[in-house]
């Protein structure tokens, strides 16, 4: 009799698990966790602010691949040279981020949005762009925003205060970056290159740079808001903005980074591999190149 019990509730098991394989039901077997990091960029006290994506991935079943069952997004804090990792707040997407110049806001692109939040993850705004937002960057007193916007027929950037008021039409372009000095400045397409222009915030002003003077992912030093740091190529330097002709002075050479961002007090650049997965910091110099996540 005990066996006759124990027979039949096997075969019941069986069949209910059976039911499940065939309903797409199946159990996850041997889950994993992988965590990557995307756009890092500084706070004025020279931590790194980023994305963080954190996919859990089931092992599947009879040996099968892989199957995404998790991805989770954060706003994370971090040192610069990997330490202390924090999460901020967990977001929507892993978008670009910025940091307010006094250090007391983040603020992050998700989809549509320009999302903005203060050091402890509470939310403060959020501004609907309209399109896909593709760059951001703070103004020097923290009550605007620069970003871009992209769609399928052309890229532009605006100005915002920070509740999301005073939407201000710039220019056609793309990459914007401020933070410190009167200037933005952003890239846009002369012909087929890419090149570089800068323009006053209410969107006066703008002055194109001739393509070979160009800096590509431009950032703004705080020290000196004439000086433009970007690339040219896999070359890393800087033009003067308030010199006509301008030239582009090169730091180092072989540069293989994607949205290289410049420190507060510009002696270090923090990137994406283009290469190779990861958050990467190197010296304005060219030397000490490490990876940090």
């Amino acid at each position: 009799m005990m066996i006759r019990k124990i027979t039949v509730l096997v075969l019941v098991v069986s069949c209910f698990v059976g039911l499940l394989v065939i309903g797409g039901c199946t159990l996850s077997a041997n889950p994993s966790t992988t965590t990557y990091y995307y756009n890092p960029n500084w706070t004025p006290n020279g931590k790194i602010l980023c994305t963080k994506n954190v996919q859990t991935v089931s092992g599947g079943s009879g040996g099968s691949g892989g199957t995404d069952i998790a991805a989770e997004y954060y706003l994370v804090l971090m040192n610069d040279d990997g330490t202390g990792e924090t999460n901020i707040k967990k977001i929507g997407a892993g978008g670009k981020v910025a940091a307010s110049p006094l250090g007391n806001y983040y603020a992050y692109t998700e989809g549509n949005y320009v999302k903005v939040v203060d050091t402890s993850g509470n939310d403060v705004s959020s501004i609907n762009a309209g399109a896909t937002t593709d760059s951001l960057d703070w103004g020097p007193d923290e009550s605007k925003l620069a970003y871009g916007i992209k769609t399928s027929a052309t890229s532009e950037i605006y100005t915002v205060n920070r509740d999301g008021s005073g939407l201000t039409f710039l220019a056609v372009g793309e990459n914007v970056a401020w933070k410190y000095g009167t200037k933005i400045i952003f890239e846009y397409l002369l012909g087929i290159y890419t090149s570089t222009a800068t323009i006053n915030q209410d969107g006066t002003n703008k002055e194109n740079i001739e393509r070979e003077d160009r800096v590509i992912s431009p950032q703004i030093l705080s020290s000196n808001t004439n000086e433009a740091y970007g690339t040219q190529g896999t070359e890393y330097g800087y033009i003067d903005i308030s010199l006509n002709p301008k030239v582009f002075n090169k730091l180092f050479d072989n540069f293989n980074g994607y949205l290289p961002k410049l420190s507060k007090n510009g002696d270090k650049v923090v990137y994406t591999d283009y290469s190779l997965a990861g958050i990467y910091l190197i010296n304005i110099t060219g030397t000490g190149e490490i990876k940090i996540k």
